[in-house]
C-alpha cells in the first residue's frame, strides 16, 4: 500500500502574453511580490501561432517565459492560477485583458499548465481551475501530447523549457 505524504516541490513558471512591453516592469514586480524572485526571463517571442487573443488584446502580441526561484507545492497550482487571474484583471482596460498569464509547473518529467477552460483531458483542481499535462519529457526533450497547443510544440519553446528544466535540476541538487 502506498503512503500519503508531501508532494515534491516543482518549479513555477509563468508564460505570459502581453500587448504592451511598457507594463512589464510593474507586472514583474507584482509577480515577485506574490511568488518570490524571478530567476529566469526568456527573450521575447512574437506570438504568431494563433489569432485567438487578437480581438481582446490586439495584434502583435509578445510571449515571455518567467521562472521563479522559490519551488512550490504542486497542490497550490489552483491558488496560483487564481492569483494570476486577479493580476490579469488588475492590468485590464475596459474589461479587455492586456496580459495573459498561464502559470504552470515544471518538473523533470512534464509541464503542467493551469487553466479555467474545461476539456476532457483536463483535471479539475479547485474553484473552477483545471490542470493539463501539456508536455511530457522523454528522450532528452519535451514531447507534445495530442492536445498540446502549436506554440508549445515549437523549437523555440522547447529550448526555453529545457533551460528552465536545467535550472530546476540544479535547484533539486541543491536541496539534497
Amino acid at each position: 500500500m502506498g503512503h500519503e505524504g508531501k508532494f515534491p516541490p516543482e518549479k513555477l513558471i509563468v508564460p505570459l502574453l502581453y500587448s504592451n512591453a511598457s507594463m512589464l516592469p510593474v507586472l514583474y514586480s507584482e509577480l515577485e511580490q506574490n511568488f518570490g524572485p524571478i530567476d529566469y526571463t526568456s527573450r521575447e517571442i512574437p506570438f504568431s501561432y494563433s489569432s485567438y487573443y487578437d480581438r481582446e488584446m490586439g495584434p502583435g502580441l509578445g510571449r515571455i517565459f518567467l521562472g521563479f526561484e522559490e519551488l512550490v507545492d504542486p497542490g497550490d497550482l489552483w491558488r496560483i492560477k487564481k492569483e494570476t487571474n486577479r493580476m490579469e484583471a488588475l492590468f485590464s482596460e475596459n474589461q479587455d485583458r492586456k496580459i495573459n498569464l498561464d502559470p504552470g509547473l515544471l518538473d523533470l518529467n512534464r509541464l503542467v499548465l493551469a487553466t479555467t477552460k474545461h476539456a476532457g483531458h483536463r483535471i479539475p483542481l479547485a474553484e473552477g481551475i483545471y490542470a493539463e499535462i501539456t508536455l511530457h519529457y522523454r528522450r532528452g526533450r519535451f514531447e507534445p501530447l495530442p492536445w498540446t497547443y502549436p506554440d508549445y510544440r515549437s523549437v523555440e519553446y522547447q529550448r526555453i523549457l529545457l533551460e528552465l528544466r536545467e535550472i530546476f535540476h540544479g535547484q533539486l541538487k541543491h536541496l539534497l
